[in-house]
């Protein structure tokens, strides 16, 4: 909707963030939701849709700004976008982060990654590309790839091994065989396979269980962390603007840090946190 004082590609803008930030805060809140073996697996498929296009509007907003803002609030052309990027997050990600010199410090630095967090952007640049379809694919024309949710458990053990010792992941497994025992849970092999074909007994079905619930937090302050730079250059990208914009009859550029600052959560408010579309729409 356009607003007096405020020019139409304002509010296309700040419209774009509104996609961005709540398509992100909904693929938080279906990924906590998700789990296997509980009639839950849609949740995944929802939350990898959601994630995948929060992470590709706030991304494609970031270069549009930047073009804008470097040929005179001029925009480019669909055509531009899909042949230099499409629904590329990998790509847009990458184009992004070299504009942090420009906007923040000549010498800001690239964000570090770890090698799970290039799997991470892999996967949801994967799955926005093309791994959404493939269910159907496979069923139309069966090329016995891995499935999105194969692909997923394989980045969640990652995770999660990678932020618990050894000595916790060896306690919670035990823990569980205490468990079981105690409800006098008979460990047998149930009907689900592994993603190797192999049967799954009770414990295995239970820890895969445990693990989705405990990586989950974990992934969520991962992306966060990737994605928190992004916020940043769309925060002074806008106050460059402003500053500029007094010759300008209408506002074009919108405040971004009013729509991303759940981007700045820190750790462990994010592994507390148990709803995010709710605190951070209201």
């Amino acid at each position: 909707m356009k607003q007096i004082g405020f020019d139409k590609k304002f509010s296309l803008l700040a419209q774009e963030a509104h996609l961005a930030k709540n398509t992100l805060l909904s693929g938080f809140d279906l990924l906590l939701k998700a789990n296997f073996f509980q009639d839950k697996d849609g949740y995944f498929y929802s939350a990898f849709f959601h994630i995948s296009i929060g992470m590709e509007r706030i991304l494609k907003l970031a270069v549009v700004t930047h073009y804008m803002l470097t040929n005179n609030y001029q925009t480019p052309t669909i055509k531009q976008l899909k042949k230099d990027f499409g629904h590329d997050i990998r790509t847009l990600y990458t184009e992004s982060l070299k504009l942090l010199p420009i906007y923040l410090h000549p010498n800001a630095a690239t964000p570090s990654r770890t090698q799970n967090d290039e799997a991470l952007i892999d996967f949801f640049t994967e799955y926005g590309v093309g791994s959404r379809y493939f269910n159907l694919n496979e069923v139309c024309e069966a090329k016995q790839e891995r499935s999105p949710l194969d692909k997923w458990l394989e980045v969640e053990n990652d995770i999660y091994e990678e932020y618990t010792s050894h000595q916790i992941r060896e306690r919670s497994a035990l823990n569980l065989i205490y468990r079981m025992d105690r409800k006098g849970i008979r460990n047998d092999f149930t009907p689900h396979l592994d993603e190797h074909d192999h049967p799954m007994t009770v414990f295995d079905c239970l820890y895969r269980q445990y693990v989705v619930q405990k990586s989950t937090p974990l992934i969520i302050w991962r992306l966060i962390e990737i994605l928190q730079p992004i916020h940043f250059l769309l925060e002074s990208m806008a106050h460059k603007t402003h500053d500029e914009e007094t010759q300008h009859k209408e506002m074009v550029i919108p405040h971004y840090e009013d729509f991303f600052y759940f981007l700045r959560a820190d750790k462990q408010s994010i592994k507390r946190r148990k709803k995010w579309l709710d605190i951070f729409n209201s």
